[in-house]
Order: structure tokens, then C-alpha cells, then sequence
């Protein structure tokens, strides 16, 4: 009879030692500080919110009054224009002279850096190698990495960061020389983001819708990794060139953009994003004006946009 009532006692006994150790892991657990959480969009403010898991954006509905705003303002126009907006939160776009191409000048120093980056991220070359200036590498058209003189050594990400901010065109050739032919066709930005490539008179030309794609391969990151994505419209965040959709804008607000200018023919613009909080939008401006006049045109375009957006 004892040891039926000793083994009934540490029958009891066992599952009350479950019952506290149970007890005692959900204090544990409950009582845990939770890990830090690490903030996508604090390292990658530039991305679009959506494929970083961020609350919405703000969806605003009839664009029409600004459409007809903008018509009537490029209609005044007698030259070659190309326009595209587009809010990025929901992608309603605007597109006026959409089958109008002009010459993309420093444009196409976007794409160019892109396809150095590409080239990295697939291992064929490394963005913090050591390259040296060559004396056919000099040029004197825009930026002043020129007069370093041949022998300068940079980094090829340093290259990177003069071709964008200062649109230079000495790191540009410096980018061009050592990324040519490490491509496939298939495997450059301008087709891989389905853009066309076409030619006048020796000069590449684009409409701003195209151009819209390569700023949204940024974006986006469809292209490229988030982090290189990131690097990249943090340089075109710190242009140089403040004279055109930037210029009539807040100060503080961030505006990811490049421009190009060619004045053998007239064609200036500005294309790039303008990141109104939670109401991002792109505007490519591309016009057949002398440059003064582009400057102020392309401003004016951009404060009615950036007026219309900021005050829905």
C-alpha cells in the first residue's frame, strides 16, 4: 500500500514540474525585448515602398486638370518636346510628343554606370579597382576630372560617383573603356529594361517615356541589386545640376535626377524622380530650346507639377 501511494504521489508530482517549467518559458518568451528590427527604408530611402514592405503610398485620383495644364503649356511650343510624368504610386502618366526622340546628350551616362554596376554584381569586374586616367580619356565638354591629367588614378566606383553627381565626361569615357564588350546585348540595362536604341546623325536619341524606364529600373531595383540601386540614385540625388527640375523646388526635398545638354542641335533636358513623402513622382523634360531657355522652361514645368502633386 506505500508504494502504490509513492508512485501515485510522483505520479502527481511529474506533470505539476511540466505545468511550472511551461509556465516559467512563457514568462521567458512573453518578457523577451524583441530583436531590433532593421529599417529597409532607413538604408534604402530611394527604393519604391513597395518592394521594400512599407506602408502605401498615397493614391490620388484625377490628373486630368494638371494633363490639360501641361498640354496647353507644351502646345505654346513650336519646337521638338518630349514629356512623360508619371506618380509612381499608382502609375498614372502623362505623355505629351511620346514619338518625339532628341539627342540624350548626359542622359545616357545613366544606363552606362548601370551596366558597370551589372558587371560587377556578375563578378567580371570589381567597382573599387584602381583604374588610371589615359590622355585620350581627357575631355574638357563637361566636368572637371579633366584636369587631374592623364595618370590620375580613381576607383571605378569613384568614376561612377563624378559620371552622376557632376556628369563628368573624362570618368564617363574612364567607365566606357573598361566596361566595353563585358556585356552581352541581352545583358545591358537598355535592353533588359526594353528601351529603344536608336540614332540620328550619329547621336543617340530617346523619348522621355523610354528614358522613364531607366529611372524606374532604379526604382524599382529591376535591374540591378537594391543596394546598387540605391548607390546610384543616391549620386543622381546630389547633382550638380540644380538650374532645372530641382530649381523652383523646396530645398530639403530630395530630387534623383540627371540632365543633358547638347547644344549643337538644342536638345536639353532633366529627367528624374522628385520624392514628395509618400507622393513620388518621375518628370522627364525634353526640349528643342537654346539652354537659358530650357533652364527656365523645364523649371516652370517642374513647380507646376511639384504645385499640383504636394497640394492634393
Amino acid at each position: 500500500m506505500k508504494q502504490i501511494k509513492q508512485r501515485t504521489g510522483a505520479q502527481i508530482l511529474a506533470p505539476l514540474c511540466v505545468l511550472l517549467l511551461l509556465g516559467n518559458l512563457g514568462w521567458f518568451i512573453k518578457d523577451r525585448p524583441a530583436p531590433p528590427q532593421i529599417s529597409s527604408r532607413r538604408h534604402l530611402p530611394l527604393l519604391a515602398a513597395n518592394i521594400l514592405g512599407d506602408p502605401q503610398n498615397d493614391i490620388l485620383i484625377n490628373f486630368v486638370p494638371l494633363r490639360k495644364q501641361l498640354q496647353s503649356k507644351f502646345d505654346a511650343l513650336t519646337v521638338q518636346k518630349s514629356f512623360y510624368f508619371e506618380y509612381l504610386p499608382d502609375g498614372t502618366s502623362i505623355r505629351i510628343g511620346a514619338d518625339q526622340e532628341l539627342v540624350a546628350a548626359s542622359l545616357i551616362k545613366v544606363p552606362l554606370v548601370m551596366n558597370l554596376y551589372k558587371a560587377a554584381e556578375l563578378g567580371r569586374i570589381h567597382l573599387d579597382q584602381t583604374v588610371s586616367v589615359t590622355s585620350d580619356e581627357l575631355d574638357d565638354a563637361y566636368g572637371d576630372l579633366y584636369k587631374k591629367g592623364a595618370g590620375f588614378t580613381l576607383t571605378l566606383r569613384q568614376a561612377a560617383q563624378y559620371a552622376l553627381e557632376q556628369s563628368d565626361n573624362t570618368a564617363t569615357h574612364v567607365i566606357f573603356d573598361h566596361t566595353k564588350d563585358m556585356l552581352t546585348y541581352d545583358e545591358q540595362s537598355l535592353a533588359r529594361l526594353d528601351i529603344d536604341q536608336n540614332e540620328q546623325n550619329g547621336q543617340a536619341v530617346i523619348n522621355a517615356r523610354s528614358y522613364a524606364s531607366v529611372l524606374k529600373g532604379l526604382y524599382f531595383s529591376s535591374y540591378l541589386e537594391k543596394s546598387d540601386s540605391q548607390e546610384l540614385l543616391s549620386y543622381l540625388a546630389k547633382s550638380t545640376a540644380t538650374n532645372r527640375i530641382p530649381q523652383n523646388l523646396p530645398p530639403k526635398l530630395t530630387v534623383a535626377h540627371k540632365i543633358g545638354v547638347f547644344n549643337a542641335a538644342w536638345s536639353e533636358s532633366d529627367c528624374g524622380i522628385v520624392y514628395i513623402p509618400k507622393r513620388p513622382y518621375l518628370l522627364c523634360v525634353m526640349v528643342g530650346l537654346p539652354e537659358d531657355q530650357a533652364n527656365s522652361f523645364i523649371a516652370d514645368v517642374s513647380k507646376e507639377v511639384y504645385d499640383f502633386v504636394s497640394q492634393q
